[in-house]
């Protein structure tokens, strides 16, 4: 049968590449980062255990993104960091200890340097839009179906928990594989030194984005379990659907135009909040917005540190990623801890929220700076941001 030729099929190898990220995010989404798993299981101490997963998570993308490309892509050290978070989840979920932080910090910063090994993979895939798009709605059809794991036995969610475990472990072997199949270290993209704006740019963007998406979020989801609590973990198919959807049409068109979408969706959500949350229809379509905002803000901001780590360097990955783990998280701190009242009970917090998010159109300007000024001097670097692929039959530029 011969298909029309508007139909792109999605190369295996990107599904494969899709796959190593989903097994990663799994594991780290259901369990360490406040996971449900974490929540069964530990209980009262999940929060705080979350919290230093994910603080020694994203300080370990920074840390980690300084160190020499043939480290981060060496087999057997990333084959050896799949192996010791599967040991360690076990040894977490069935001994007790007197201080599980440790090993929650210990996990963090050995899954920021497994998530680190797979940005190579990453910078020479072909179909990168799809690639993540696949990658973030596997993990978060996996991570909805974990909150199944209440209707388990104790016991079972402790067997499941500790399973989780193997799925960072094969991620591990396949990019493993892949860096020794396709020796990526050798085709490391940019090498230029990283400007001091575009680190500014980075760190302006991030915290607008997913400071006031998380924010509000964080103040809109309570809200709608709470009148439907059966149905949670709702959002994250509602996650992977939009995300999946965004990720069709991007790779249509450009994924350039998810950063104004992006902001559009969060303005929209933001509007109804602000105006009336009587009606379960508004709570429903609110959250609806603000998920779909959130989804067109992660892709538009996994591409862009792509292209930018193209032209600069992979440090521009584990600075991007680790900055956008803080702040989407620091919304749900200071709401629990009371720094920052809730926005929807607060004028004052209302307005800052709503400020960072209208900051975020002049910043995508600014964001991209890096990509406009290399456009400008794209005939005199014309490979420079060459696609470099491989393949089953191996190699190629």
């Amino acid at each position: 049968m011969i298909l029309p030729q508007k139909i792109k099929l999605v190369p295996q190898d990107s599904v494969l590449n899709a796959l190593a990220l989903a097994f990663i995010f799994t594991w780290i989404l259901s369990y360490p980062m406040h996971g449900p798993l974490l929540e069964e299981i530990f209980g009262p101490q999940a929060y705080i255990l979350g919290h230093f997963f994910t603080f020694s998570h994203g300080l370990g993308m920074i840390i980690f993104s300084f160190l020499p490309p043939v480290v981060l892509n060496d087999k057997r050290l990333v084959v050896s960091s799949g192996a010791v978070i599967f040991i360690l989840t076990c040894i977490w979920t069935f001994i007790p200890l007197n201080n599980p932080n440790v090993i929650s910090v210990i996990l963090g910063l050995v899954s920021a340097y497994l998530v680190l090994s797979w940005i190579p993979v990453f910078l020479n895939e072909k179909s990168p839009v799809i690639t993540i798009g696949l990658a973030m709605t596997t993990a978060n059809v996996l991570l909805g179906l974990t909150c199944f794991t209440h209707f388990l036995s104790y016991p079972f969610v402790k067997i499941a928990a500790s399973l989780t475990g193997l799925a960072p472990l094969l991620g591990a072997l396949y990019i493993g594989n892949r860096h020794f199949a396709c020796n990526l270290t050798k085709k490391e993209a940019g090498n230029k030194k990283i400007k001091t704006s575009t680190i500014v740019s980075i760190i302006a963007f991030s915290l607008a984005a997913y400071f006031s998406g998380g924010f509000w979020l964080r103040a809109i989801a309570p809200l709608f379990y709470s009148q439907w609590p059966a149905v949670i973990g709702i959002d994250s198919f509602l996650y992977a659907a939009i995300y999946l959807a965004l990720a069709v049409y991007a790779r249509k068109f450009s994924y350039l135009w998810l950063g104004p979408v992006a902001l559009s969706l969060l303005g929209l959500g933001l509007t109804i909040a602000i105006i009336s949350l009587d009606r379960p229809v508004e709570i429903i379509i609110t959250l609806l917005l603000i998920i779909a905002g959130l989804c067109a803000t992660d892709l538009y901001y996994w591409l862009t540190l792509r292209d930018l780590s193209k032209i600069l360097n992979t440090r521009v990955f584990g600075l991007g990623l680790g900055l956008s783990l803080f702040f989407i998280t620091a919304p749900g701190i200071a709401l629990d801890t009371q720094l920052l009242p809730g926005p929807l009970l607060s004028p004052a917090t209302a307005v800052l929220g709503a400020c960072l998010l209208f900051m975020i159109n002049p910043l995508i300007i600014w964001y991209l700076r890096p990509l406009h000024q290399y456009e400008q001097v794209k005939a005199d670097l014309p490979n420079n941001l060459d696609e470099k692929t491989c393949d089953d039959t191996g190699c190629r530029n």
